[in-house]
């Protein structure tokens, strides 16, 4: 496992002396002047509520500042709200906000799940803070989001499992019977109500009414302009349940105060953070998506994913909306190429085949691809990685995303797609040749972690180490401080060479886009690969790696002519040729010599022995930035609310 400074820290890439490093400094630590700072308030610290925003947000050179470790809380231990608030009111220079209301007023998404976080009072206080914040910065971006609870308990403490399952079925029931009039199912309803402890069911109750109740308020501030946009995401849900109802309360109230245009609700929860990311860069950058949306099988309106209650087209539409886009059929900016079930199970590789051909027509074209992987729950579709990985410049890719629900890919895969797109079209003008580099080493080494992260780590990997706890008799989803250090451990020393093998074979030595019409860089070496466990579970794993690009060379400076005669050409057959000196492959000026491939991709991905494979080639070649610049004016538009 690599070190760095803190574990839950602002993680953004940087070039310094042309080498890059991860940053993981406390969120107080200064960064760049000239760079806009987004101070965001996560949903909780995993890498989906910390990471993955702030390399979205980097790729398109903007800094993330995120609250202090300590009032953030980890895992069960919630975060301190009235801290975290306090917080939000010092930052003086944040050109905008994105605030999780979950970690406001109950101190995570985990907390907000029990009546016992916080009372509806205080939930209401401490959500005040956005008023006072609006007060203090009348023209600074806001962005907010909730969620909708879910319908299950956390899978934590004793009896977890069992609780979880009940409860889920108590609420659908109850929303059919008592909502819906299905009296046909009230005998399982008072069946399952049975074997629910009472204080775990009011415990429940009360969370759903407390939540349910800021949500409207919410949904009221965002209609008199407290905050500028307003994400309600329904954590994992069905077509029924106590959700349901809410959500179209919800619905009605934004209707009738005429706020469909700031305010949006769909299936998700840990993806937000990322997707109003992306709509604070187009805000800053002046710039909205047009994205048109092909499906390798069924047609999004015709399917609803699992833990989702809308069509997925419905889903896709907000999520885009969400990120500063527009959905188009003709003539798009991005392409949104989404991978869906198939219609029949026998037409699947032949489906896969065809999504793939046209994944590379588009490249091939010079499109803007993003690929988004909807199919499995917690999972990439190995039939589908192994055709892109065959046939696709996977480094070429603006964005990937396979990660946990459809709902939370898809807004990991546009928030960084976009937020990227944003940078390259607008953002980067008048960025000198080190600053594009810095950009384009962020969008890459993020871009190998989505494919190795939702890939290799949850099909290969965590599959391996669920198995490995499990014969030992632990229980995967609460890990005691020893058994933490042992897991890690072993997926350590997984993980860590199949993303060395991933870099080496699919994105060492390929090309990477610095800016429109400049010159392309090099992908380079991987620096390093940070991995961990950030909970004591095996659900989720920190994966950060670290990918140097080679910079392109100057153009040469032109010649003045010296008027001196040129020496003629010789017919003397004494006078000796003259040639370059040989040289090894790839050690000529520029030269890269990229690692060569598998012949074959193996079966079994993980590797044999503990022990790391060897890292990629180093990319030979001086790095001739020097101090070459693109004389160009920035052109950012002037943030607006």
């Amino acid at each position: 496992m690599t070190d760095r400074p803190t574990r839950r820290g602002t993680a953004a890439l940087a070039t310094a002396a042309l080498a890059t490093a991860l940053l993981a400094a406390p969120a107080t630590a200064d960064v760049a002047d000239d760079d806009p700072r987004l101070v965001v308030v996560p949903l909780d610290d995993r890498p989906a509520n910390v990471y993955f925003p702030t390399m979205t947000a980097a790729s398109a050179d903007v800094d993330v500042v995120l609250p202090p470790e300590d009032l953030v809380g980890t895992f069960t231990t919630p975060g301190d709200g009235d801290a975290v608030g306090q917080w939000l009111l010092d930052q003086d220079d944040a050109d905008g906000f994105v605030v999780s209301v979950s970690m406001l007023a109950y101190g995570g998404l985990i907390a907000s799940r029990t009546g016992v976080a916080a009372t509806a009072a205080e939930a209401r206080e401490r959500v005040s803070v956005l008023r006072e914040l609006r007060e203090q910065r009348p023209g600074t971006p806001i962005y907010v989001y909730d969620t909708i609870q879910r319908l299950a308990l956390s899978a934590l403490g004793e009896n977890a499992e069992l609780y979880y399952t009940l409860i889920q079925q108590w609420a659908i029931l109850t929303d059919r019977v008592e909502n819906l009039g299905h009296e046909e199912l009230r005998g399982d309803l008072e069946e399952v109500r049975a074997q629910i402890p009472d204080d775990v069911l009011a415990d429940y109750v009360a969370a759903r009414e407390r939540n349910h109740e800021v949500n409207l308020m919410l949904v009221e501030w965002a209609a008199e302009g407290v905050v500028d946009h307003l994400v309600l995401a329904q954590d994992d849900a069905a077509p029924y349940g106590l959700h349901r109802a809410e959500r179209e309360q919800l619905r009605a109230l934004v209707e009738e105060l005429g706020a469909q245009d700031t305010v949006q609700i769909f299936p998700g929860a840990d993806e937000v953070d990322a997707t109003l990311v992306s709509r604070f860069v187009q805000g800053l950058n002046g710039t909205s998506p047009a994205v048109a949306v092909e499906y390798s099988g069924i047609d999004g309106a015709d399917w609803v994913a699992p833990f989702e209650d809308t069509s997925y087209a419905e889903n896709i539409e907000r999520h885009v909306v969400a990120a500063g886009g527009t959905v188009v059929a003709q003539e798009p900016d991005i392409w949104l190429l989404v991978n869906t079930p198939s219609a029949d199970d026998g037409d699947r590789a032949t489906d896969l085949d065809a999504f793939v051909a046209r994944v590379a027509e588009l490249e091939e074209a010079g499109e803007d691809v993003i690929v988004l992987d909807a199919l499995e729950v917690n999972r990439a579709e190995r039939a589908l990685t192994d055709r892109l990985e065959e046939s696709v410049e996977i480094a070429s890719l603006l964005s990937y995303s396979a990660w946990n629900t459809a709902g939370n890919a898809l807004g990991i895969a546009t928030g960084h797609g976009f937020a990227r797109w944003s940078y390259l079209e607008a953002g980067s003008v008048g960025d000198s040749v080190e600053e594009l580099v810095e950009q384009a080493e962020v969008h890459v080494s993020y871009l190998l972690h989505r494919f190795v992260l939702d890939d290799r780590w949850k099909n290969d990997v965590q599959t391996a180490a669920y198995a490995e706890a499990q014969e030992r008799g632990w229980n995967v989803f609460g890990l005691t401080e020893e058994q933490t250090e042992v897991m890690e451990a072993f997926v350590v020393e997984r993980l860590v060479p199949l993303t060395e093998e991933f870099h080496a074979e699919h994105f060492a030595g390929r090309t990477a886009v610095l800016a429109p019409g400049a010159a392309d860089a090099t992908i380079g070496e991987l620096v390093s690969t940070h991995v961990a466990l950030p909970w004591p579970r095996l659900f989720e794993a920190e994966l950060e790696p670290q990918v140097r690009l080679v910079a392109p060379e100057p153009e040469p400076e032109p010649t003045e002519p010296t008027g001196e005669p040129t020496e003629e050409p010789t017919d003397d057959p004494s006078g000796e040729p003259t040639a370059p000196a040989p040289t090894e492959p790839g050690t000529g000026p520029g030269g890269t010599a990229a690692p060569s491939a598998p012949s074959s991709p193996s079966t079994d991905r993980l590797p044999a022995t503990g022990a790391a494979t060897s890292a990629a080639a180093g990319l030979v070649g001086a790095l001739l930035l020097g101090g070459a610049t693109l004389l160009l004016v920035r052109r950012r538009s002037a943030l607006t609310r």
